[in-house]
């Protein structure tokens, strides 16, 4: 068969324009038979070359992103710069692009940010009880009745009893707790309900997602198969 260039290829397959094309293969994002291409104008043979195009490409071409952001401390979850420094500063700017459940302007972690609004609702909905784990420092010791409380689903926050939550202990002024909701501060709310302050927050997992190598302000996309599970 006759060669033909790799932008056309890319582009008779519909993934993309060939100046699209040429822009993925000069940053390095396609693969001919295990190899990075970047020069502009490769020839292949589609029937015995293997190509391989880079995840990014998909989040590049998708009109969906997805995104994991390891929060800062002193950011708010708003787009409004009112109350100081925002999280969307620290992100790509996408159109539609919002939250999938907020963290104060106090705490810190990962959160996720989609411009899919089914998406956002299923990782955000409590109804769909998609666990958060939260890393939790307080003002003095940890008793075993307060780990009880925390655990037990008896504590009530606007009236209503929150959901049972798992709970370990760290140290003597640490502790994981697991939840599967997320009413305003909860985390907080909850610790203040038992005498206690919290003194440090960070969320630390979304259902499967954990990240520790994400740098405290960085971001990244998430994969499909982590888009996946937790859309599953």
């Amino acid at each position: 068969m006759e060669l033909i260039r790799l932008n056309k290829y890319l582009k008779d397959t519909g993934l993309c324009s060939r100046r699209k094309a040429d822009e993925f293969i000069a940053e390095g994002l396609i693969k001919v038979n295990g190899n990075i291409v970047t020069e502009l104008g490769f020839k292949i043979n589609p029937q015995t070359d293997s190509i391989e195009i880079m995840e990014q490409v998909n989040h590049i071409i998708s009109k969906f992103k997805y995104i994991l952001l390891n929060k800062p401390k002193d950011y708010v979850c708003s787009k409004s710069t009112l109350d100081g420094k925002t999280i969307f500063e620290l992100v790509p700017s996408i159109k539609q692009l919002t939250y999938a459940g907020r963290l104060d302007k106090d705490s810190q972690g990962l959160i996720i940010l989609s411009n899919d609004g089914k998406f956002v609702y299923k990782v955000a909905g409590s109804e769909h009880q998609l666990e958060k784990e939260y890393l939790v420092s307080v003002d003095k010791p940890i008793s075993n009745e307060y780990l009880k409380q925390q655990a037990s689903g008896n504590i009530r926050l606007n009236g209503k009893p929150v959901r049972r939550a798992k709970v370990r202990l760290v140290n003597e002024y640490m502790y994981k707790i697991v939840l599967t909701e997320g009413m305003n501060r909860q985390v907080r709310r909850m610790a203040e309900n038992q005498g206690y302050y919290v003194t440090d927050l960070k969320r630390i997992r979304i259902g499967s997602i954990i990240d520790d190598d994400l740098a405290v302000g960085e971001w990244r996309y998430l994969s499909n198969d982590e888009v996946r599970q937790l859309s599953s």
